[in-house]
């Protein structure tokens, strides 16, 4: 019996489903990472979706709130109200938050939330607020909790406020990356609107071997601006055998690849461009997220001025699965995350 224990010891930690242990200084989770408004906890998103009607948008993120929240066994999640002319939706939420899990013991508490979505023209604002806890309910009733008492700076961070709190903080960390799934959920179904426009000039492969661009470009003249149009229609080409950059509103470069490029599409009859970019390639990732505006520059050959710019005012971002990227870009490599940006097209230039 004592052998037969042994074994199953050793095995625990192959068959255990325990979280892996996270870091508990992470500046994600660390001071200002909780916010309150009138003294209550809340965490707020806005989301921009320039070209969506509030009645689009209201649309979209009530069929939303249906799918995400509703009754799962003994949890009581609904839509608590909606209202198309005010544009405004509720939802109350009861789930589980689990902090580990073994073979042997789980650690969960019960949160309960409240999540209103206000909608406009062009944009939707999330507030996540009314945050309780029920932990250890099957222990003499367990222990409750507001989020005011639990996961403000003060409770759930150590004195010097460089990491979280033994107890508390646990409950801190999960609530903030709760709120990060919600909100970027939220935005992803309001971003499948756009991407049910797909693309018209998905990149294609390129073949090795010296291309003439579709309209001829002077390299030496001027910028000029130019009708969409009147760009040439192999910018991919161009990419391949010259070079492209993406520079944000506040001047920062960098050089991306060809096949980031997923070339224009039509939204709301809105010209608007598609860049695909590898989530792992952090410049890259970073400039798209705090730029609201940007240029796409393309160099043919080995010319130190661009050929070519576009200029975008950003207006959506998704993240992007194997299937969606099959049918979207054939250069891309399927195993890596990808994040798809829309921008609206301001101005087109050539030389």
């Amino acid at each position: 019996m004592k052998k037969i224990l042994f074994i199953l010891l050793m095995c625990l930690p192959i068959i255990s489903m325990a979280k892996d242990k996270k870091d508990n200084s992470n500046p994600k989770y660390l001071t200002g990472a909780v916010t309150t408004i009138d003294g209550r906890v809340a965490f707020t998103k806005e989301i921009n979706a320039p070209g969506l009607s509030k009645t689009d948008i209201f649309n979209q993120m009530l069929d939303w709130a249906k799918g995400r929240f509703k009754p799962d066994g003994k949890l009581y999640s609904h839509v608590s109200y909606s209202n198309e002319e005010e544009g405004v939706i509720a939802a109350s939420a009861e789930e589980y938050i689990i902090f580990s899990s073994s073979a042997l013991s789980l650690d969960r508490t019960r949160i309960y939330y409240q999540l209103l979505i206000n909608t406009k023209d062009g944009k939707c604002d999330l507030m996540m607020t009314r945050i309780r806890y029920w932990y250890d309910e099957a222990r003499d009733g367990g222990e409750k909790y507001s989020a005011e008492e639990w996961i403000t700076d003060d409770m759930a961070l150590n004195k010097k406020k460089t990491k979280l709190a033994p107890i508390c903080g646990k409950f801190r960390r999960e609530t903030i990356d709760l709120k990060d799934e919600l909100f970027q959920s939220a935005a992803s179904a309001l971003g499948q609107k756009f991407l049910d426009t797909t693309p018209e000039a998905a990149p294609q492969s390129v073949p090795m071997q010296k291309l003439q661009p579709a309209i001829k470009i002077n390299a030496s003249a001027e910028l000029k601006e130019v009708g969409l149009e009147q760009l040439p229609s192999n910018l991919n080409e161009i990419a391949a055998l010259g070079r492209i950059t993406l520079t944000a509103s506040n001047g920062e470069e960098i050089e991306i690849k060809a096949d980031n490029w997923s070339g224009f599409g039509k939204m709301f009859n809105k010209n608007v461009s598609y860049l695909l970019i590898d989530q792992s390639r952090i410049a890259a990732t970073a400039l798209m997220e705090q730029s609201d505006t940007y240029k796409i520059s393309f160099y043919t050959d080995d010319n130190s001025k661009a050929s070519v710019v576009i200029e975008c005012k950003k207006a959506m971002s998704q993240k992007m699965t194997a299937e969606e990227l099959k049918s979207l870009n054939q250069n891309a490599d399927t195993s890596k995350q990808y994040t798809m940006y829309i921008g609206e097209v301001t101005k087109t230039l050539m030389r």
